[in-house]
């Protein structure tokens, strides 16, 4: 049974003083680079010594999930400040002026696959295209389709440069897709929208929801091109999923990221053991229900640990 992290982690006391020194001109961006170097070492560590098959580099960097991306893709600028979703914390809308492609630029900076790793793979979590055409101001295109259209293009550039770069695995991070219960047309376009995505790529995919409800979508999501479907077990009953065939690894969102509550080895594996037997997928893998940043760090690292004990106990 495989087991991995699902997008950000949260950053040690000493990066956030680092990045608050920095922002008074008080660190040095060298110094603010080797902080985040740091963090990234750690935290890549801890997953290898728990044996994790892939690992991921914690989006450290990140202000929030699209915001390299204005950096990384043309036709994007940066707007105000908004909610994300019913979390106290905030993005930075992302406002689509013109054609959106991927500007050829380094990605190094954002994703950090270059330390050492001691044989576990790398994992790229990017947004998905819904959620990030959803959570956009779309002043380019005429139609939203055209916009969602756009977006699977370039993230599968993007993804074309990771691989050289030696990611294995892409992860699609789509909360909108259970909180904003797309019409049956828009998930007709998000169907098409990962048909561009994942074809050809030759690696691993996953599309991970969470912030609602799978089962009132998982009709439609089933039928997706990805290899993993992420779950969000908080938000999602066992018996939404049972009537249904899958084909495809789910992706047991098993750990609350938004509670600081510990959970328990014993109940993780029975919940883990009903998703196995209750809807019988391909297979089972062990996550975050979403990104542990909403949690302090040291929160964060117990979970992680009591997600690997789980992992190895039910394997």
């Amino acid at each position: 049974m495989e087991g991995h992290l699902t997008g950000a982690f949260p950053r040690s006391e000493a990066l956030v003083e680092a990045s608050r020194a920095a922002a008074r001109g008080r660190v040095s961006p060298d110094e603010l680079e080797a902080a985040y170097a740091r963090d990234v070492e750690a935290l890549v560590n801890l997953q290898t010594q728990a044996k994790v098959e892939f690992v991921v580099d914690g989006q450290l960097n990140w202000k929030d999930l699209f915001r390299p991306f204005s950096e990384l893709l043309t036709g994007i600028r940066l707007g105000g400040l908004t909610r994300w979703f019913d979390n106290n914390t905030f993005y930075r809308k992302p406002i689509i002026v013109d054609k959106v492609r991927y500007a050829g630029a380094s990605l190094d900076t954002y994703f950090r696959c270059s330390l050492p790793h001691n044989g576990a793979r790398w994992k790229a979590v990017l947004p998905g295209p819904y959620t990030f055409a959803v959570m956009s101001q779309n002043t380019a295109y005429s139609s939203f389709g055209d916009l969602i259209d756009a977006l699977a293009h370039s993230l599968k550039d993007v993804i074309s440069e990771l691989k050289k770069a030696g990611f294995e695995y892409f992860q699609f991070n789509e909360p909108s897709i259970c909180f904003s219960e797309p019409s049956k047309n828009e998930l007709q376009l998000i169907k098409q929208a990962y048909e561009v995505l994942v074809k050809g790529i030759g690696a691993k995919t996953a599309l991970h929801t969470y912030f609602g409800d799978a089962g009132k979508v998982i009709d439609s999501i089933i039928d997706f091109s990805t290899d993993c479907i992420g779950i969000d077990f908080y938000a999602t009953s066992i018996a939404s999923l049972v009537e249904h065939d899958f084909t495809k690894e789910i992706g047991c969102g098993c750990i609350d990221a938004r509670n600081s509550l510990l959970e328990t080895p014993d109940v993780l594996r029975k919940l883990i053991r009903k998703v196995e037997d209750d809807v019988a997928p391909k297979a089972v893998y062990v996550t975050p229900n979403c990104d542990l940043e909403f949690l302090p760090q040291n929160i964060a690292v117990k979970k992680f640990h009591i997600l690997a004990e789980a992992k190895e106990t039910v394997a």
